[in-house]
């Protein structure tokens, strides 16, 4: 297999955005102040990940510490998002993982109680897909909140579970949402709210949608 086809196998990524690079994005001023901290972040990654000589962190407020790509609809959150994956799994070699928060949630639950018609090879490509979202070293997990929301909140406590956890063990998260800071709290719960701010670097994308209308 190709070198570069196969350091994307199992990454999750559609192929529109795999292997992307900083210098594959077109520039727009409105999105200068993201795109500038998003590229601080991917050159930093190995020396917040870096352990001592205890196999303790060096910097124990930065390890494991992932991006909240927030804004509204069309300002590019998916692709700078995806683009910081790509470049932490080609320039430092992590593994990497994305999904879509929606369907990751619909693959617990099928997992969960599968139906009649469900084989054990779909079990099998089902648990293969949750479990890298625990077990990737860098997960993105796109467009939170646009998962269904139930009466026994299973989507909201899997999410504070899926993160608390990575956070722990140190393993980065890169979120991407169209919730403001009062649809958090009104969606989830304020606690995580607050604890989203502490394991996430906030990158807000500002300005007009960048999709080209039909």
């Amino acid at each position: 297999m190709d070198p570069e086809r196969a350091r994307w196998v199992g990454s999750g990524l559609p192929p529109r955005l795999r292997g992307l690079t900083f210098t594959d994005l077109r520039e727009h001023a409105e999105q200068a102040d993201a795109l500038k901290r998003t590229k601080i972040y991917v050159d930093g990654f190995a020396a917040q990940q870096d352990l001592n000589w205890r196999h303790a962190p060096k910097s124990p407020h930065l390890y494991g510490r992932g991006m909240l790509f927030a804004g509204t609809p069309g300002t590019g959150k998916t692709t700078l998002a995806a683009t910081a994956l790509c470049e932490i799994r080609r320039r430092w070699g992590a593994s990497v993982y994305m999904t879509r928060y929606s369907d990751h949630i619909d693959r617990e639950r099928q997992i969960l109680r599968p139906d009649r018609a469900t084989d054990e090879e779909t079990l099998s490509r089902l648990t293969y897909a949750v479990d890298r979202v625990y077990e990737a070293q860098v997960v993105l997990l796109d467009d939170i909140g646009h998962e269904h929301s139930s009466a026994s909140g299973f989507a909201e406590d899997r999410l504070e579970k899926i993160l608390r956890g990575r956070y722990d063990i140190g393993r980065p998260t890169l979120l991407t949402s169209n919730l403001s800071g009062s649809d958090w709290e009104q969606r989830y719960s304020r606690p995580l709210r607050s604890f989203v701010d502490q394991c996430c670097r906030r990158i807000v994308m500002v300005g007009a949608s960048l999709r080209t209308p039909e």
